[in-house]
């Protein structure tokens, strides 16, 4: 069943991927593994009635992909804070999206933040339910939640 957030997302998801990093990704149920996925990012929107989370975890290929052609150079040549200050970007990119087609004048955007994903770890913690798996040229890219916080 789908939340009436998720047409939004990949609206927002789609456009931006496709029109600022230049990657044309398909939502799919794809169920991918929650280690798969090296990078996260993730920015709040807040009003008075309402604070929500937009989260991205994608996989290493993907986000070194995309910030080679966000920044214009090879792959060869994205270093790991390149990557860190790209994921940031596209979370505040998708935060802004659905900002704009939420009608919502009210929500304030807060400061994306990034992260490296520790897979190695022995033990991940429990992927929450929900949320977009999407792929690029066939290939489990990444996953997007959008997550309803207490205010």
């Amino acid at each position: 069943m789908s939340s009436e957030w998720e047409p939004v997302l990949k609206g927002v998801i789609s456009e931006i991927l496709e029109t600022m990093f230049f990657a044309v990704v398909e939502f799919d149920q794809i169920e991918s593994e929650r280690n798969s996925f090296e990078y996260g990012s993730e920015v709040e929107l807040v009003s008075s009635k309402e604070r929500i989370l937009i989260s991205l975890e994608v996989s290493k290929e993907f986000a070194r992909m995309t910030t080679a052609d966000f920044l214009g150079i090879g792959q060869d040549e994205v270093r790991e804070d390149d990557i860190e200050d790209c994921m940031k970007e596209l979370a505040n990119m998708v935060g802004g999206g659905y900002f704009a087609r939420s009608n919502n004048t009210e929500w304030r955007l807060g400061i994306p933040s990034a992260r490296k994903i520790d897979t190695g770890a022995a033990v991940m913690p429990a992927r929450p339910a929900g949320g977009l798996d999407f792929s690029f040229s066939g290939q489990p890219a990444g996953l997007a939640r959008l997550v309803h916080l207490p205010v």
